[in-house]
């Protein structure tokens, strides 16, 4: 997984307990986090931990590219330190730092991939 290290001196730092949900399926998104510390994990519906994000790995960012309603739960596994970014924010980066585009493009080819690759070993 791509890491962006581009958050550890970000204004909107939080730390977050054991068991701390970020956000919930199915809620639309305004922001996206940057985990500093800790882990978070992706969860869907039924159980499934999609993935793990670790320090240098980000969650929530596709509510913030389409728009679209959030497509699994965040839920931090052990405690961790986030940089929550907004949606403002979120494009500013995207506008003026070309480089944090495509890493956040690289971020979510690669969950594509996983959950392709995931898709093929169930048929």
């Amino acid at each position: 997984m791509p890491e962006i290290n581009l958050f550890r001196h970000a204004r909107d730092i939080e730390e977050y307990d054991a068991g701390a949900v970020l956000f919930r399926e199915g809620e639309t998104g305004e922001e996206m986090f940057a985990i500093i510390e800790g882990a978070v994990d992706l969860v869907r519906s039924d159980g499934l931990v999609v993935e793990t994000a670790t320090p240098g790995g980000i969650v929530g960012e596709m509510a913030l590219v389409d728009s679209a309603v959030r497509s699994a739960t965040a839920v931090v596994p052990t405690a961790a330190t986030v940089a929550r970014i907004s949606r403002r924010e979120f494009t500013y980066l995207v506008q003026e730092h070309p480089t944090f585009a495509l890493q956040v493009m690289g971020v979510l080819a690669d969950r594509l991939r996983k959950a392709n690759d995931a898709s093929e070993r169930l048929t």
